[in-house]
């Protein structure tokens, strides 16, 4: 959303909790509307460069019970926007290292959003980070700030629709090179 907006011409200020990129690999593989928006941000061809377009990937039961999946042959052949594997922790990289070529995109690390707020001329964010509490205003607040939402708390309460599994997902990389990418 960043650059998608930096390219634009919009000012922006990222504020992120964490004090760096998260390392692990978590999601891997991104749909053709992700892979959509990759190339409206200009990155598509670093993310197909350092991971690979799958035939398909397909989501098991610990026992092997297959559960669902995706068959890319189902996308048309001149369809410019496949399925990309490539974990999160790579695609944050080649993201960063985009951010930080563009002169009006601020990122500040370390900034745990505790509140937000509006009027009629502006929005805000309250945040609690080493250096003490700060508020950051713009014209708009934008939260792509994932599953545990402060900003959706924030506008929501514990209200927000939607519902947090109480199983666990282990993720792995798996190839079975006896299934045909059909079956996957």
């Amino acid at each position: 959303m960043a650059l998608l907006l930096a390219k634009q011409g919009v000012d922006v200020s990222v504020v992120e909790k964490t004090e760096k990129l998260d390392d692990q690999p978590r999601a891997t593989h991104y749909g053709p509307p992700a892979v959509y928006e990759l190339a409206r941000a200009g990155v598509l061809d670093e993310v197909n460069a350092m991971g690979f377009l799958p035939g398909g990937v397909c989501w098991r039961k610990l026992d092997g019970t297959r559960l669902t999946g995706i068959n890319t042959n189902i996308i048309p052949k001149d369809y410019p926007y496949k399925l990309v594997c490539l974990p999160l922790d790579k695609l944050g990289k080649i993201l960063l290292k985009h951010v930080q070529a563009l002169p009006n995109i601020t990122t500040h690390w370390g900034h745990n959003v505790v509140n937000l707020g509006q009027n009629a001329t502006e929005a805000w964010i309250e945040t609690e980070s080493s250096e003490g509490p700060q508020t950051f205003r713009a014209d708009y607040i934008v939260g792509c700030d994932g599953a545990r939402s402060q900003i959706r708390r924030s506008l929501f309460g514990e209200d927000f629709p939607g519902m947090t599994w109480d199983e666990q997902i282990v993720a792995t990389n798996v190839c079975l090179s006896n299934e045909p990418a059909s079956e996957l």
